[in-house]
């Protein structure tokens, strides 16, 4: 699994995106169990990339590439499943939940826009991976940490942290609510609600 890394990192480091997102597709196509585990003996090296870095590309590919190798809503989903496809628990999904949503907060005050997009994408999933957990707890401290974190930040910075805010929110609503939310948005000109 070391070799395996250490194309994966050098893909990152490179910030190329051909690279990066055949290291994307490559770790997509791994098993959940074997994604997870990668995640936990890489996790600080990914996340040393990032710090170490003053390329935003690279910094924007160390964002996406943890979004791919985070197991994230998948797993939560296979390890209710009962015919248990993966020995992962929810202990441990919880953890690398957690994992991913501090660095993505940091990443979602980065000075590159890209960046902070990239973060902002993969926030969504880890919404999705705690709403699948049932902890709506986590994802309200979430909505309020990115709104107290934009209250530091103007321009772009602060409308990044608030539309993060705003995922957050949209998770905890119930499943139909955001489904009719989600049919608004893309068709609310069009419907006529017999108002």
């Amino acid at each position: 699994m070391n070799e395996r890394w250490d194309d994966f990192a050098d893909a990152v480091e490179s910030g190329e995106s051909d690279r990066v997102n055949a290291a994307i597709d490559n770790v997509e196509d791994m098993g959940l169990d074997e994604r997870a585990q990668l995640f936990e003996s890489r996790f600080d090296d990914l996340t040393a990339i990032y710090a170490d870095s003053d390329d935003g590309y690279v910094r924007q590919s160390t964002v996406r590439f943890l979004e791919a190798l985070s197991p994230g809503l998948v797993a939560a989903f296979a390890v209710d499943d009962g015919e248990r496809q993966t020995d992962l628990d929810r202990e441990t999904v919880r953890r690398q939940a957690d994992a991913s949503s501090g660095f993505l907060l940091e990443a979602m005050t980065d000075t590159d826009g890209r960046v902070r997009n990239a973060a902002k994408r993969a926030l969504k999933d880890v919404f999705r991976t705690y709403d699948a957990l049932d902890d709506e707890e986590t994802i309200t401290a979430l909505a309020a940490e990115l709104e107290s974190m934009a209250e530091e930040y103007t321009g772009k910075r602060r409308e990044h942290l608030l539309n993060a805010r705003e995922d957050a929110e949209f998770a905890k609503r119930s499943g139909l609510g955001r489904l009719i939310e989600g049919f608004q948005a893309e068709f609310g000109d069009e419907l006529d609600l017999g108002e």
